[in-house]
């Protein structure tokens, strides 16, 4: 099976700025992950900073990955593999019942307590991102394969960007009249 080069480019280009604007985050508010981190209570305190940083490590690794056409396939299983992982912990404190955890998807100061949906929606970017794994068909690329690509991921970036504000802004309470 193989897949069109603008395809895989613009699949592994996403999903690396989703993990490289993760990672900013992150080190921005490196005090505030190590709290969200911990808060999921998965493991042990003295663990908490050390799979913290490995975190950010593992994906800033897979975004550098992502980028590098000799290095995709593995960009691809890690970032996969990750966003998997974060689902698994979204859904074992939802089914603990701690729906008021915060996610810790918006970066600091931008709390969104963990809900279904958001295991729905890295499931699926978790199977996308296994499409940059594929190996690509081999045609050259051309400036309007650039472009596309290039539309393509900032109108992903802006649009996954708007689901989640979406999500994270409070519904007014509708009347019953």
């Amino acid at each position: 099976m193989q897949i069109d080069p603008a395809i895989s480019w613009t699949i592994a280009t996403s999903v690396a700025v989703l993990f490289a604007v993760a990672v900013s985050h992150k080190l921005r508010a490196w005090n505030e992950f190590r709290v969200v981190v911990g808060n999921y209570q998965l493991l042990p305190a003295m663990l908490v900073p050390v799979v913290a940083g490995l975190s950010i490590a593992l994906e800033a690794g897979a975004a550098a990955l992502l980028v590098v056409n000799a290095t995709r396939v593995i960009g691809g299983l890690l970032s996969s593999g990750l966003l998997a992982l974060y689902a698994g912990a979204m859904a074992v404190n939802l089914l603990r019942g701690r729906v008021n955890l915060d996610c810790g998807c918006l970066g600091p100061g931008r709390r969104q307590p963990i809900r279904w949906w958001m295991v729905t929606r890295n499931i699926a970017i978790a199977i996308v991102a296994l499409l940059a794994a594929i190996q690509p068909t081999p045609r050259a690329l051309d400036a309007l394969d650039a472009v596309t690509i290039a539309g393509a991921v900032l109108s992903l970036a802006f649009l996954y960007t708007a689901l989640n504000l979406l999500h994270a802004t409070p519904r007014p309470l509708r009347s019953s009249t």
